[in-house]
């Protein structure tokens, strides 16, 4: 047979004194243990308890390390954004202004065949929109890959800037030829004729005699009488003095069978056959021939047709 187990322990203890009574504890196996299941089961408990706690610490540092990188690329991409539309801004601005530009001089003008200089816009050529795409962009800000969206507003960033450059290089092909044509420029009217207000444009308009449709040849600047109007241009007097409708009415020739036309004058300054310069005083707003009150009727033609000053205007 086996040797049979013993259900107890029996602890003794030994006093050191000499001569003391040597204790003796017995104690069963099953309390023993117990015991130790005990002191696992509390260590165990307190390894797991640890453990969370440090999980739950680290897990909170990436956390806040992860928004605080959030929180840099929101700003990096706030930054990039605005300086898109910065960008995208100065572009369309430059673009206006150099479309104006070619329109008052008469510039690769196809529609009349009077290009008097470089065929072609250079500005626009590689652009893609601006406006859309950024618009595109900022719903792309919306997305959950923030990295993606940094790289497209990244992207659109260098388009931008290339836009800026090609549009500044355009304006500038084109002032170094304009530059050369200080006496064309000279010519082409481009000024407000007098102060005060636009109130009526060129185009159709119910005439306020008849009531009756009728093109508004010209467009009308609101001015109290005597209110002092400027050649727009340099050029030739033609005419200067009483036409019907026009009441007292001065008309300059310019270049490329460009003609200026102010009627409804209270004063004339100039005589025909009179050279005028830009900005030289050529007579007084007034409210003569036809007219509903005080104002400067200007017109601009071309070979006799009439065109639309506004066009002209780069101020």
């Amino acid at each position: 047979m086996g040797q049979r187990t013993s259900r107890h322990f029996t602890l003794m203890i030994m006093p050191e004194t000499a001569g003391a009574e040597v204790k003796r504890l017995r104690v069963a196996r099953r309390s023993i243990n117990v015991a130790l299941t005990a002191v696992v089961i509390v260590f165990l408990v307190a390894v797991a308890s640890v453990s969370g706690n440090v999980i739950q610490y680290f897990d909170k540092s990436a956390s806040v390390i992860l928004d605080r990188e959030n929180a840099q690329l929101k700003e990096r991409i706030a930054s990039l954004d605005a300086r898109i539309d910065q960008l995208t801004t100065s572009v369309e601005t430059i673009k206006s202004f150099e479309g104006r530009l070619r329109k008052m001089t008469m510039v690769s003008d196809p529609a009349r065949n009077l290009a008097i200089g470089p065929v072609g816009n250079a500005a626009k050529n590689g652009q893609r929109g601006a406006a859309k795409a950024a618009n595109r962009l900022r719903r792309d800000l919306l997305g959950e890959n923030a990295e993606e969206a940094a790289s497209l507003v990244s992207g659109r960033l260098v388009q931008a800037e290339l836009d800026a450059r090609q549009a500044q290089k355009s304006v500038a092909r084109l002032s170094a030829y304009l530059k050369g044509q200080r006496t064309l420029l000279a010519s082409i009217p481009s000024r407000r004729p007098t102060l005060g207000y636009m109130t009526s444009g060129f185009g159709m308009r119910v005439d306020p005699f008849t009531g009756l449709p009728q093109l508004h040849a010209g467009i009308d600047f609101s001015a109290g009488i005597g209110v002092r109007v400027m050649a727009t241009a340099d050029g030739t007097v033609i005419t200067a003095g009483t036409k019907g409708a026009y009441g007292e009415t001065i008309e300059i020739e310019h270049i490329n069978g460009l003609t200026t036309r102010f009627a409804h004058l209270s004063r004339i300054d100039v005589k025909v056959g009179q050279k005028v310069t830009r900005g030289e005083v050529i007579g007084a707003v007034g409210n003569t021939g036809r007219s509903t009150g005080p104002h400067l009727h200007y017109e601009i033609r071309l070979k006799g047709v009439p065109q639309d000053p506004a066009r002209f205007l780069l101020e």
